[in-house]
């Protein structure tokens, strides 16, 4: 390693959280499957997926945990996933490089409607990035 010096900057959105007691969902691990992608996106734009009847998540699942993968990219810039797509998001769910692939594990709340948003965001306008997403349990 270099010699001491160097520093970093890290940041940690809250995104949920678990209780203690037996009164909350449960946990089913699925079989891995595609339920988005490759799909484009550009700066700020947002995708809204239909989770629930896909991949083996049932209707009446109130959350998912999957693979978001993005490929692609075009600049660096972060990614959003949760409830419902916003063209602002305040947090993000991964960060990338301008080249190569990012992928993160998440667990993802579902809108009342069994669905799930997605936005992009870059620097600037102009770049573009490809969003993957493998399902791989729900919460009921």
């Amino acid at each position: 390693f270099p010699a001491n010096g160097p520093t970093a900057q890290a940041i940690f959105d809250v995104t949920g959280y678990f209780t203690s007691d037996m009164s909350g969902a449960t946990y089913h691990a699925l079989t891995p499957a595609r339920i988005l992608g490759p799909t484009t996106l550009s700066n700020h734009g947002t995708l809204t997926v239909q989770v629930t009847g896909n991949g083996g998540v049932p209707a009446g699942a109130v959350a998912v945990t999957g693979s978001l993968t993005v490929t692609a990219q075009t600049s660096l810039g972060w990614m959003y996933i949760g409830p419902t797509a916003l063209a602002n998001p305040g947090t993000s769910m991964i960060t990338f490089q301008a080249s190569g692939g990012a992928s993160s594990g998440v667990t993802v709340g579902l809108s009342g409607t069994g669905s799930m948003g997605i936005t992009a965001v870059f620097p600037a306008n102009g770049p573009t990035a490809q969003a993957i997403f493998d399902v791989t349990g729900y919460f009921s």
